[in-house]
């Protein structure tokens, strides 16, 4: 294979997996340090994308090995499937890197507690949204049980016993909610209740 020829099938799976991925130009220039139509051109093969930091850059930024964008493998291995996907790996990679930056040493220790609480509490409401889902959503499986406990139908009786399934998560929610207002009033307070809603799970 040429350079030419090299050059326009890395720009053209590189241009590929960014649409796959619903990624903008600009995305991808950001994650690289370069400017967007550096990754135009590199989209082309118009400008030399066969160097090794470019194709561990493109790489990185769009989760493929090096092989895959020089063709010498059809597969390539990640985790990422879907822009949704990156959009949570990069929350969490700018969550590990979180700054104090001007908050005290307490005031910080309460938002790392708080998000540890949050992410808990979405490993729990994962387990009864998909429950939920999986026993009420669209089912027509409560039809006699929604006769016999007086709903006026069975998307009635659905609607409901699915509430029921994620009421702990709708809980825990108003339970932060709580907490923040009265942050403001008696921090230490508010921390107290957190400690404790963390010492539950």
């Amino acid at each position: 294979m040429s350079n030419k020829e090299l050059r326009k099938l890395i720009g053209s799976r590189a241009k590929q997996r960014r649409l796959e991925l619903g990624l903008n130009q600009q995305y991808v220039a950001e994650k690289m340090d370069v400017n967007k139509s550096t990754i135009q051109r590199y989209e082309t093969g118009s400008i030399d994308n066969t160097k090794k930091l470019v194709l561990e850059g493109l790489a990185d930024a769009l989760h493929v090995s090096v092989e895959w964008l020089k063709g010498e493998t059809e597969e390539y291995i990640t985790d990422i499937s879907d822009e949704k996907d990156l959009k949570l790996q990069d929350i969490f990679g700018r969550l590990t890197c979180m700054e104090q930056e001007e908050l005290k040493d307490e005031e910080f220790a309460f938002s790392k507690d708080l998000l540890i609480y949050i992410l808990s509490e979405y490993e729990s409401f994962l387990d009864s949204f998909r429950s939920g889902c999986e026993k009420y959503k669209g089912s027509q499986r409560g039809k006699n049980i929604a006769k016999t406990t007086g709903f006026d139908s069975v998307k009635e009786y659905n609607e409901v016993m699915f509430l029921r399934e994620i009421t702990h998560s709708i809980n825990a929610f108003n339970d932060i909610e709580v907490i923040l207002r009265n942050y403001s009033k008696d921090s230490k307070d508010a921390y107290m209740q957190l400690k404790r809603l963390l010492q539950k799970d």
